[in-house]
């Protein structure tokens, strides 16, 4: 023992010297490496900028700055300062300014070191000074009298006048010419005029930063609908292509038509490609109309697999004739099995009832459920009449009657049977509308649906139920988006009998209420085993629903591409009538997750923590505790986002 000691003595001795030496050589050297280092854009800021948020601004320069995980791991040899480039951007931001009515605008920079001076802070020094304002706008019309009248009477010609740019005290933009150049030559166009000019005058007092605008419209001639060629091979006849269209010869020319008539073909189920345009031709009051299209194959086979944690595996197959006869008619075949779901379907479309925006879909249908209260098995038929009410709403009726046998998942809860048969007929009435159309939601959407079972007295129940999903997607940034859900939803039902479970509302799970599992919030009966001890808790549904869901969904595109985070709070709860909200509170699940946008859709796993769970939710019966550290958590694997 005494030698060890001596040895561990005789270590330090010779040791600390070599340790002390160490520590005041390794910041010497990094100084030195310091020194030695190109400068870094380690921050960049904006001074004077009163119009334009520095958000904005940094989306315009070339100087860019490491975000705080590539500072952390020293990742920014990207990032080196260049004079030059500054230089450059002091240019583009007075561009940024001139063109945006801010004439007298001067712009410069400075370099500030940091603590260690290889990091240097860039700071943009704006004056922006008065802007140029408009004074007074004339539009004047190089028309006949009665054409000139004509025109501005029109609703949309009112509607361009009173919402174009170009308006008295609003700031004279140069970089707006082409916006209100191109609102009234459509406009224009869609009154008839094919050929339309516009031009834009101004005279700019730079003394007293007025400009006086001048909007000159030369509508020539109108024109009408001539000749009407179509190119590529057709399987059904032109007159068929041509209804799509509603396009007609003789009929007056309007630019909203010609892209509605596109629009509508591509939509057609039996074309992949579509344009209409006005090929090469003199500019009077007849007109040329080219149709360019490709048709699908008549005959295809689709199938697609896919894995989520509730469903598990899941997959399709489908096949589909989309020219039945001649007539473009579609018929098609579909499988579709999880170990939730097996459907098997048949569905037969009509694309043209009474207008290209109409169509009528008939299906034979089958159907096996496994819920975690019932098994369902379905048959029956389903007819729906779909109207396009305009590109961003759509409108549909449907009639469906259905043959239904349902079982308990366990003998110990009834149905009020353990085996239930009954009909239901239904006449419903639902709608989809939203503000964005990119593959991006943006705006609102909104989903309403009403059911009236047994109308025509098919059904075994008569009840009325209605519902409405609200959804609201805000683009923070160009990479963060809040969403926001609302769904809620009540059955009327009058009779002493309790409604099958197929019928009633459920919650809870991997698109609804996160960190419950599927449809498990809400009221539940307890089950037990054949030795009568508590087994677990099953979810019998309600008449009454509510959910919400808000979520911030942030891309790390410029640190990891394809991925992304999500942060979520849901709530949600289900009644077995809307009489006793006050019996059940909402419950709260929230948490997070990853994302990962694959060729597929957004593959997205989500850890959902219970707030307020219930006893039912934690497995506890009668204060004894049957659960788990698990209870309070939720684990959630899916394809797609949860709304």
């Amino acid at each position: 023992m005494p030698k060890n000691h001596n040895n561990n003595a005789s270590f330090l001795r010779y040791a600390l010297p070599i340790l002390c030496f160490t520590f005041f050589l390794i910041p010497t050297r990094v100084e030195a490496q310091d020194d030695e280092r190109d400068p870094v854009v380690w921050n960049v800021s904006f001074e004077g900028n009163e119009t334009y948020r520095s958000m904005v601004l940094r989306e315009i320069i070339a100087t860019d700055r490491p975000n705080p995980l590539q500072k952390l791991f020293r990742r920014h040899s990207d990032f080196v300062l260049s004079e030059s480039d500054l230089r450059r951007d002091r240019i583009r931001i007075m561009r940024y300014y001139e063109r945006r009515g801010f004439i007298d605008v001067d712009v410069d920079y400075e370099i500030i070191p940091r603590r260690r001076d290889w990091r240097k802070r860039v700071v943009f020094h704006i004056r922006e000074g008065e802007p140029v304002r408009i004074r007074s706008t004339e539009i004047e019309i190089d028309a006949a009298p009665e054409i000139e009248q004509e025109i501005r009477d029109a609703r949309d010609f009112i509607r361009a006048a009173d919402r174009h740019q170009f308006q008295p005290d609003n700031r004279y933009q140069t970089l707006q010419r082409s916006d209100v150049e191109g609102l009234f030559i459509r406009t224009l166009e869609n009154l008839g005029f094919a050929w339309p000019e516009v031009e834009i005058r101004s005279e700019i007092d730079t003394t007293a930063k007025r400009a006086d605008v001048t909007i000159a419209l030369k509508p020539n001639d109108k024109s009408f609908f001539s000749n009407i060629t179509i190119e590529g091979e057709l399987s059904v006849p032109e007159r068929i292509l041509l209804r799509e269209t509603d396009i007609r010869e003789g009929g007056l020319y309007s630019r909203n038509k010609m892209q509605e008539a596109q629009r509508q073909i591509f939509n057609h189920h039996l074309f992949r490609f579509a344009t209409v345009t006005l090929p090469e031709q003199p500019r009077d009051s007849t007109l040329d109309v080219l149709i360019r299209v490709r048709e699908h194959p008549k005959r295809s086979v689709t199938a697609s697999i896919g894995f989520g944690r509730e469903e598990l595996l899941r997959g399709q197959l489908s096949w589909q004739h989309r020219n039945i006869s001649g007539t473009g008619h579609r018929f098609g075949v579909s499988g579709r099995a999880s170990f939730i779901e097996q459907r098997l379907s048949t569905d037969y479309l009509i694309p043209y009832v009474f207008n290209p925006r109409s169509s009528n879909v008939t299906s034979l249908f089958g159907v096996h459920k496994l819920e975690p209260a019932f098994e369902l098995f379905q048959a029956g038929f389903n007819n729906s009449l779909i109207y396009q009410v305009r590109r961003r709403a759509t409108a549909t009726a449907s009639y469906e009657l259905s043959f239904n046998e349902e079982l308990s998942r366990d003998p110990d809860v009834d149905l009020p049977d353990n085996v239930l048969n009954y009909n239901v007929s239904s006449l419903t009435f639902s709608g989809y509308y939203t503000q964005g159309i990119t593959r991006e939601p943006r705006g609102w959407t909104v989903q309403p649906f009403v059911e009236f079972s047994g109308t025509f007295g098919e059904s075994t129940f008569t009840f009325q139920k209605v519902s409405v999903d609200l959804r609201r997607f805000t683009h923070l940034s160009g990479t963060t988006i809040l969403a926001a859900r609302v769904n809620t939803g009540k059955i009327f039902f009058d009779q002493d009998k309790t409604l099958p479970s197929n019928i009633l509302f459920f919650t809870g799970g991997t698109n609804s209420v996160r960190g419950w599992s599927r449809q498990s919030l809400g009221p539940a009966r307890p089950t037990f085993r054949d030795d009568g001890r508590f087994n677990t808790y099953v979810p019998v549904g309600g008449r009454a629903l509510f959910n919400f869901n808000i979520e911030l969904r942030q891309e790390l595109r410029g640190l990891i591409p394809n991925f992304g985070l999500a942060a979520f709070l849901d709530g949600g709860q289900v009644w077995e009538d809307a009489s006793n909200l006050e019996d059940r509170p909402v419950q709260f699940g929230a948490g997070g997750g990853i994302r990962y946008q694959s060729p597929i859709g957004p593959v997205r796993i989500d850890v959902g923590y219970k707030i307020n769970p219930s006893d039912q939710d934690l497995n506890i019966f009668n204060g004894e505790d049957f659960g788990s550290g698990w209870s309070r958590i939720g684990i959630h694997f899916s394809i797609g986002q949860a709304f």
